[in-house]
């Protein structure tokens, strides 16, 4: 990517939205999600961990070109219809081109005229983002059997799995799901962990007590009949 560039949902910040970044933005490290509990008599507290981390703040100043008054109301309003989502979209800038973060908007986007003879706006906006940020580009490994992976990241990944099977094994441990319909996509996204085929999402597909997968930091053994894993790896 050159220098200022950018690429939110799939769309080219200097190519298709006639902008570019004024500076790097400015990104913050997310916080660990744990409480302190008192613990009477003691010089210590006690940390309740739920292993999870809360959102990270993204700030941006983008620069909009135009050449008129209206081209610059026309390409701010798709800059900011770009960032406009209800839910998570991803963001990648030049600064970390093999990275993709997953935004979404969380505040008001203030805009500025560059200068009075000039149709160039700045475009200054506030994202939260998930604390993961996701090695790009992604790709995918066919498994007839047996496959080794390794993550060479620090923090576990939540990989999407196909496979036409009923069980899946990962490092030694077996996850079972329900098959009616000869293949299905196993989504291991904290957020989603759902399994679905074309016909949308299986109900009763596995035990509730039973986990879904992930890949550990390191080397990982997968074992799958017929399908194919994308690892998603990803990290702080």
């Amino acid at each position: 990517m050159r220098k200022g560039d950018f690429k939110i949902n799939g769309k080219e910040g200097m190519l298709e939205l006639n902008s570019f970044l004024e500076s790097y933005p400015t990104i913050s490290i997310p916080k660990r999600k744990k409480t302190f509990q008192e613990i009477e008599g003691s010089n210590a507290q006690a940390i309740l961990d739920e292993n999870a981390w809360d959102n990270r703040d993204i700030n941006l100043s983008i620069v909009v070109r135009a050449d008129n008054e209206l081209d610059r109301t026309m390409r701010v309003s798709a800059l900011v219809s770009a960032f406009d989502t209800a839910g998570y979209i991803d963001f990648t800038y030049y600064g970390e081109p093999n990275f993709a973060y997953r935004i979404t908007n969380a505040d008001v986007i203030s805009q500025a005229r560059l200068s009075r003879i000039s149709y160039w706006t700045k475009l200054t906006m506030k994202l939260s983002t998930q604390a993961f940020k996701y090695y790009v580009p992604e790709t995918f490994y066919k498994v007839d059997g047996s496959i080794e992976l390794f993550n060479k990241f620090e923090y576990p990944s939540r990989p999407l799995i196909v496979t036409s099977g009923t069980t899946v094994t990962i490092n030694d441990v077996t996850y079972e799901f329900k098959n009616p319909n000869g293949t299905i996509n196993i989504d291991c996204d904290e957020e989603q962990q759902d399994v679905y085929d074309d016909s949308g999402v299986i109900e009763n597909a596995f035990e509730l007590m039973q986990e879904f997968p992930s890949l550990k930091s390191g080397n990982n053994v997968i074992e799958i009949e017929d399908g194919k894993i994308y690892p998603r790896w990803r990290t702080i």
